[in-house]
């Protein structure tokens, strides 16, 4: 590449395989190519922007989606990265004289298979074992698989569900198996009783609940703490990959820079209070054996058993305020039978189980549900958004630090130029990779970072 930059791009090939698998070169055709990961997605996509000019291709193949198509790009560092993806949609097209421009909108193979599968067949084993029988059996993946292993073997029906509906249910049961986990006595009564909401209730301590998503390395289903985890502690996470910094130094290479960048979400208390963030109570109907239960969740009690990003050894004082009474109150049917298939409830309540003892597949669904959702608003507390030279070495899953210049009067900078509440290590959450092949051809990437608490690992929080 001649006069190269840090964005720099070279496309090598695009290529696109008909439903028959004839081959078609859309290289000189394709004037962009967006490529998208979400960790709340369970599957990748992209958009192939196409400027036709006398191919038609559209009308000679015809394009009318399922076809494979394939893309081979060369970075500013000569590593070669290839995407194979498949049509699912036309949109946009446009005429201008001998030239009609489309784009394709493109996803995995997965995701197709998703679509038109339905499980009819009872599902057994730990979450992590459920999860890897879908992909590789259902959605026919050969990607690798990246998961941890949970507690809890479960089993029941899906009813006919898709494939993905049935992992991001078992994702939000999973518990991992550093999971420091107690409970205590649930309030409980028979058909017709109540417990209020001042009554006895189970705590539940400890974490729950897993993502699963797809990136470039493959299909990913780990725990929460997990990404929250610089690998420093008990739940084994990954060291950050990258370190990006808002302006250049010697010592810093400049495809290692932030271009732009900004913060979409820092504070919403009333947001958070009513996703039940600091505190909630769940009550739980059991229409297999007619009783409720009811459960409290308490961040403040909680936070120490989680992984996390930042440095605030402790909430803030009006987060800790929070979390004294709960904010959102929800109410759950529960089916044991939907989860265990014996003649007695799966429970991993003795009475629920003839006094035999905690079932082989107990269902701790309803322990944990509150701290899973809770868990899932408040890994968002922090959002930053940043826009770097393209970089498609980095996945979503993957932690960076980021370093931020101090907004302090100059006099204050000299003393620390870095505003070190806001930098430190984030998750990136979502990316896209952004290329546009004209006459200088030219990549970058945007990142949605997010973490749940303030301050830099090496630096004492001003949060009190």
């Amino acid at each position: 590449m001649a006069n190269k930059t840090a964005k720099s791009i070279e496309l090598k090939e695009v290529s696109l395989f008909s439903v028959t698998n004839e081959k078609y070169n859309f290289t000189k055709a394709a004037v962009g190519f967006a490529y998208y990961e979400n960790i709340f997605n369970p599957f990748v996509s992209a958009v192939l922007n196409v400027a036709d000019s006398g191919g038609n291709f559209i009308s000679k193949i015809p394009i009318q989606g399922g076809e494979r198509v394939v893309i081979k790009v060369v970075d500013v560092e000569e590593n070669e990265y290839e995407y194979e993806m498949y049509v699912w949609k036309i949109y946009n097209r446009t005429f201008t004289k001998s030239m009609q421009n489309y784009n394709l909108a493109l996803v995995s193979k997965e995701a197709l298979y998703n679509e038109g599968v339905r499980l009819t067949e009872v599902l057994k084993g730990t979450p992590d074992m459920i999860v890897g029988k879908i992909l590789k059996d259902y959605l026919k993946t050969e990607k690798e698989i990246y998961s941890e292993r949970a507690k809890y073997r479960v089993q029941f029906f899906p009813n006919g569900k898709k494939a993905h509906h049935i992992i991001q249910s078992v994702s939000q049961k999973a518990v991992p198996q550093s999971s420091k986990s107690t409970t205590g006595d649930a309030g409980k009564t028979t058909e017709g009783g109540q417990t209020g909401l001042s009554g006895d209730t189970s705590k539940a301590s400890g974490t729950a609940g897993f993502l699963f998503f797809e990136n470039s390395a493959g299909f990913n289903f780990n725990s929460i703490d997990y990404y929250f985890s610089t690998g420093d502690d008990e739940f084994r996470g990954q060291q950050e990959v990258a370190t990006y910094e808002s302006k250049p130094n010697q010592d810093n290479p400049e495809r290692l820079v932030i271009e732009e960048y900004k913060f979409t979400n820092e504070v919403d208390m009333l947001d958070q209070m009513r996703s039940g963030t600091f505190a909630s109570h769940v009550v739980t109907y059991n229409w297999s054996t007619g009783f409720y239960e009811e459960f409290r969740y308490n961040l403040q009690e909680n936070f120490d058993s989680m992984a996390h990003l930042g440095s605030q050894e402790k909430l803030g004082a009006t987060q800790e305020l929070l979390s004294v009474n709960p904010s959102r109150v929800m109410t759950v049917l529960v089916d044991h039978e939907t989860w265990h298939d014996e003649e007695t409830p799966g429970s991993p309540d003795e009475r629920d189980n003839g006094g035999k003892g905690g079932a082989n597949y107990p269902d701790y669904q309803k322990h944990w549900l509150a701290q899973s959702i809770a868990r899932r608003y408040f890994m968002e507390n922090q959002k930053l958004e940043v826009t770097v030279p393209g970089n498609m070495e980095l996945r979503v899953g993957d932690k960076i630090k980021v370093l931020l210049p101090s907004m302090s009067a100059e006099v204050e900078r000299q003393e620390d130029k870095l505003d070190r509440e806001n930098s430190g290590t984030y998750l990136i959450s979502a990316l896209s990779h952004n290329n546009v092949f004209l006459n200088s051809s030219t990549c970058t990437t945007k990142l949605e970072l997010i973490r749940d608490i303030y301050g830099m690992k090496d630096y004492s929080s001003n949060v009190k």
